[in-house]
């Protein structure tokens, strides 16, 4: 008797939905892609418990007839293919014909939809891939698609779904897409009764970005426009102080299809580099337009990567034209490499940046360790004032002594970098970034951010567990505008806020205030300490542990609170903060594993001076 067997249909269905439906945004793209083929200027979502309950799309396109609502489910049932040589020039975003069965294999699903020409709809039920009759009903002219209850006859599938606030994440950023890549329609999406997206049908790509992402990005596009007879581009990108740290905030859009491809990400990183820091990715909307024979979208069942036949060309027309609008455009003033901000001696540099060529010049000097005059000076100087500062000290304060406090935050295995009994001497600020101390025994380096870090981390930490957090209320709160993947994101955070002392709320449309915040940060940056609470968690994590959450907010907090480095640090407010290392508290390395301080010893000294 033979071993191999065929598979009934409907395992087929719910093996073949593993690959096309991994989460609720998953449904949501394949009914929106759906209602964008049938020409739709209106697409109306709405959800319940972030999709996991209620998907449901609403469109005002041309609907189907009873006929078609019928085999609507059927494997691979598609009106947009009709032989084997339409694989080659896909013009539409759906094709495959896998979608609707795969999401009626595992949901409750229901299609109403009538055509212009009729006056009565037609409505059909799946219920785990077993189809229900097909019925008159009465339905505008459209189709609506409502999703319940998702993976319901496979447990194992919905146990990995994240949570309500993450989906949400997931399916903002989905209809984000479309909205970007199709102004000309009007999206708005429906959570649990409350409005949470609405982008109005819009003239142009630049009035859809500046709806979904306000004016910090819509107030500084530069426009890009290619026209080449088998390639065109049409877009804008953002200047290299626009960045994020990965490219999620690169929308990238391919004959109107949403899409992500190595090539094409190298040719944008390849375009800003020098005119970025490392391990920073540009922003960045681009339409790019080609001949659908030259491109293969039947790659993936998610059909977000291609293949182009001419992958060389593309490449080297995205790269020119990129790197061409950033020569061309001038920077002002408030344009500075970030490595060079608030250091010494670079007022020259800073004066001289006046084209993204220019800084990127500059920053390459730097990178190399080429000092200019002014750096010598500034270098020379600071020696100076060193050996003055020092003779001065040494009238005003002699020798002082730290008392050994006995350690009730480190292990018997770790040791405090400062040793509690040395005797400080000395001590001065160098380039208003790092406090040499004299010790008993040699001397310290110390980074003043690293430091003052750590203690807050720890401070901040240890009120928390204590419950005597003190909290100031803001008399004007702090309006930030997120986009709203990230508006998302932080509201799912609110609870874990409020527990650090940052009472946030929501003030319109992806925009959010702080109303609170934690007295130990007097000046704190609430626009860089979000951006930065963004940047270190992923919205998948969200659903992870709260202490894990917690801590990550609060080295945020700590790190945005710190002072910084290139800030000139009065007498007494750098004995305060070397005081504060007797507080058992400071470890050897800040809460992003930078070390605090190095330590050289009289003896390594005396051994390079060749003393002994």
């Amino acid at each position: 008797m033979s071993k191999i067997k065929v598979l009934p249909e409907t395992v087929v269905n719910k093996i073949a939905a593993g690959e096309v439906i991994e989460r609720p945004a998953s449904v949501l793209k394949e009914l929106i892609e759906n209602a964008i083929d049938a020409g739709a200027t209106h697409i109306e979502i709405q959800l319940e418990d972030g999709g996991k309950k209620l998907i449901k799309v609403t469109d005002n396109g041309m609907g189907m007839d009873g006929d078609d609502v019928e085999i609507a489910f059927l494997s691979h049932a598609t009106s947009k293919l009709r032989s084997d040589d339409d694989l080659f020039s896909v013009d539409t975003l759906g094709f495959r014909g896998e979608a609707l069965p795969s999401i009626g294999a595992i949901s409750q699903t229901r299609i109403i939809s009538r055509t212009k020409d009729v006056f009565i709809g037609s409505e059909i039920h799946i219920e785990g891939g077993n189809l229900g009759k097909i019925k008159e009903i009465g339905a505008p002219e459209g189709t609506q698609i409502d999703v319940r209850n998702l993976f319901y006859n496979t447990p194992v599938r919905r146990k990995f779904l994240k949570s309500t606030q993450t989906e949400m994440a997931h399916i903002t950023e989905m209809v984000t897409r479309y909205a970007l890549s199709y102004p000309n329609i009007h999206f708005n999406a429906i959570h649990n009764g409350k409005d949470v997206l609405n982008f109005p049908i819009a003239k142009n790509l630049k009035e859809r970005i500046n709806t979904i992402f306000g004016k910090e990005v819509g107030g500084n596009l530069i426009e890009i426009n290619l026209k080449e007879p088998d390639l065109s581009i049409y877009g804008y990108i953002l200047p290299p102080t626009h960045n994020r740290p990965n490219s999620k905030m690169q929308f990238i859009f391919l004959n109107g299809r949403y899409i992500r491809d190595n090539t094409i990400f190298h040719a944008i990183n390849a375009a800003y580099r020098n005119f970025m820091m490392s391990r920073r990715s540009p922003i960045v909307f681009l339409l790019l337009q080609i001949d659908s024979r030259e491109v293969d979208v039947n790659v993936h069942p998610t059909k977000i990567e291609v293949r182009f036949k001419n992958t060389g060309f593309i490449h080297d027309q995205l790269h020119a034209t990129i790197r061409s609008a950033l020569m061309q455009t001038e920077v002002h003033s408030s344009f500075q490499v970030t490595r060079q901000q608030n250091r010494p001696g670079t007022e020259s540099v800073t004066k001289a940046a006046n084209t993204f060529a220019g800084d990127a010049e500059a920053q390459h000097r730097q990178e190399k360790g080429v000092l200019s005059d002014e750096r010598k000076e500034s270098v020379i100087k600071s020696m100076s004032d060193f050996f003055l500062t020092s003779l001065d000290k040494n009238k005003e304060a002699p020798y002082q002594k730290s008392e050994p406090i006995p350690s009730v935050m480190l292990s018997s295995e770790e040791k405090p970098l400062f040793k509690q009994e040395s005797k400080i001497t000395s001590y001065i600020q160098i380039h208003n970034s790092y406090i040499v101390e004299e010790t008993a025994e040699g001397l310290n380096i110390i980074d003043q951010h690293a430091l003052h870090e750590v203690v807050l981390y720890h401070e901040i930490w240890e009120h928390i567990k204590s419950s005597k957090l003190a909290i100031q209320k803001l008399l004007i709160p702090e309006l930030i505008e997120l986009a709203p993947r990230d508006f998302v994101t932080i509201m799912g955070l609110r609870e874990k806020f409020e527990t650090l002392g940052l009472e946030i709320e929501e003030f319109g449309k992806s925009t959010i205030a702080v109303r609170t915040h934690p007295q130990i940060l007097k000046n704190l940056d609430f626009h860089a300490l979000i951006q930065t609470v963004l940047e270190e968690i992923d919205s998948d994590e969200v659903k992870s542990e709260t202490d894990n959450i917690l801590r990550k907010i609060v080295q945020v907090m700590a790190c945005k609170g710190a002072v910084k480095a290139g800030q000139r640090l009065a007498s007494q407010e750098i004995q305060s903060l070397l005081e504060q290392r007797t507080d058992n508290i400071v470890t050897g390395f800040c809460p992003h594993g930078r070390p605090t301080a190095l330590e050289f010893k009289i003896s390594e000294l005396e051994k390079q001076f060749k003393r002994i």
